[in-house]
């Protein structure tokens, strides 16, 4: 997601937080620790270290392709950690025991070209759609690489492989399947906004292989 924020605020986090990749560092990490919670209580290790991979790629990419399509479009852009949001990510996955995370540790903040300028609605509907379309690439990505997987040749190293493909296909699709559902402030408010053919596109891409394909096969 992104948002505009005050540079007064961009200062105040940064003293605490460090730079713009600092921040974008910590954010991943604890989001990607608030979806390893119940990994973490079963003692499954290497499912943690599965579930932190695929969870850092996912919000990572999803963060910079926003950044790098706005600055593409020719607007200052850059990655704000929200501190409430990787709070709230902790406590609320650590009480729910996992079962509820509120993955929205910070975003990507995008500033008008000029001053007291606004940013064209079709240009925050491709910096929108940018972020779950990184996620829907990368699911697609390893749900491919699942279908050529050798499961006969198992040990420590595939099988850690094999579990962190399957986490990067349904975090990835299901980060831009929520992203997507068209209620500020959430990506696909602004997608639906702008194009309501690309936003559909995009929504049936990333529930196919959740909903779809598994009824099928």
């Amino acid at each position: 997601m992104y948002y505009g924020v005050s540079q007064y605020y961009d200062r105040r986090i940064g003293r605490v937080f460090g730079g713009e990749f600092g921040q974008l560092l910590i954010s991943a990490l604890i989001v990607a620790i608030a979806f390893s919670v119940r990994e973490i209580i079963s003692l499954n290790y290497l499912k943690v270290l599965a579930v932190i991979v695929a969870v850092a790629f996912a919000f990572i990419f999803h963060e910079i392709l926003h950044r790098y399509v706005a600055k593409r479009l020719g607007y200052y852009a850059k990655y704000q950690v929200w501190p409430t949001g990787l709070m709230l990510a902790l406590v609320l996955s650590v009480v729910t025991l996992g079962r509820v995370v509120f993955a929205a540790p910070g975003a990507v903040v995008v500033f008008p070209k000029f001053p007291f300028g606004v940013i064209d609605r079709r240009d925050y509907g491709k910096i929108a759609a940018s972020g779950p379309l990184a996620n829907i690439v990368l699911g697609y990505i390893a749900l491919v690489v699942l279908e050529i997987f050798p499961i006969e040749f198992l040990n420590m190293f595939t099988y850690f492989a094999l579990i962190t493909l399957i986490y990067m296909k349904t975090i990835n699709l299901w980060l831009a399947l929520f992203n997507l559902i068209p209620f500020p402030p959430l990506d696909g408010s602004k997608v639906f906004a702008w194009s309501k053919t690309v936003w559909a596109i995009m929504f049936i891409l990333a529930a196919l292989p959740l909903f779809i394909l598994p009824l099928v096969l």
